[in-house]
């Protein structure tokens, strides 16, 4: 019994962990800073300032000569055989391939959306500033960006789970200047992340795998049956 409270113990603190929320920041005003907090941690990925130098290629050397045409050994091609996919065809036919390959899309489409789900927008704040050479090309402009802009916002709302959201575009006549901020914080659980490719895992192994192993094994040989007559002596 301890043993399995011991067990049960670090199943349960490891869960605990994925539970907890990896929050990713972004920022882009001037430049793109990107940084990810887990507890009491955070790392900040970009800008990334530690720049390794560039290793210098090796000159090849004069005497170093490339291999004679005589030296290269030439594999005999192997006749090639039928693999799975290809018995499964001859065995279930056209609609047997189509169903499979829906299966697998179903299963991975599936699996999209949980991981989509498992996403939440905490902070979506998007600022842009539209100008171009006179007055009518930023008024153009401007109603182009609006129109391309509130729509995406629209659907990124409707389909993603967003907390905290703001979408703000102004028209600059007078300087003519484009300028663009963004502001997102994003937070997910790793363990819906880990829930998801455990669901399409099962569903594409039963769905998929086993009805593609069973439907793909090469036909038998058929024994000829031999029949025998018995002579009747009168």
């Amino acid at each position: 019994m301890t043993a399995l409270y011991i067990v049960l113990g670090i199943v349960a603190f490891f869960v605990v962990l994925l539970s907890i929320k990896v929050v990713v920041t972004v920022h882009y005003e001037d430049d793109v800073t990107l940084s990810v907090g887990w507890l009491f941690l955070k790392f900040n990925i970009l800008p990334s300032h530690d720049k390794k130098p560039k290793k210098e290629k090796k000159k090849k050397s004069k005497e170093e000569k490339p291999k004679e045409e005589s030296e290269i050994i030439k594999e005999p091609k192997k006749k090639k055989q039928d693999n799975m996919f290809i018995r499964f065809y001859r065995n279930r036919g056209v609609s047997g391939v189509v169903q499979l390959l829906k299966d697998a899309a179903n299963a991975v489409g599936g699996m999209f959306k949980r991981i989509g789900r498992a996403f939440l927008f905490e902070e979506l704040f998007i600022s842009l500033t539209v100008g171009a050479g006179d007055s009518a090309q930023t008024a153009i402009k401007y109603g182009e960006t609006c129109s391309a802009a509130f729509p995406a916002m629209g659907l990124i709302v409707s389909t993603m789970r967003v907390k905290k959201y703001s979408i703000e575009i102004n028209p600059d006549f007078i300087n003519g200047k484009n300028n663009a901020r963004l502001h997102t914080k994003i937070s997910v659980r790793p363990i819906k992340l880990i829930n998801a490719v455990i669901i399409v895992a099962f569903e594409l192994l039963f769905k998929v795998v086993i009805k593609l192993l069973k439907h793909s094994k090469a036909p038998k040989p058929k024994v000829e049956k031999q029949v025998i007559k018995n002579k009747i002596r009168i």
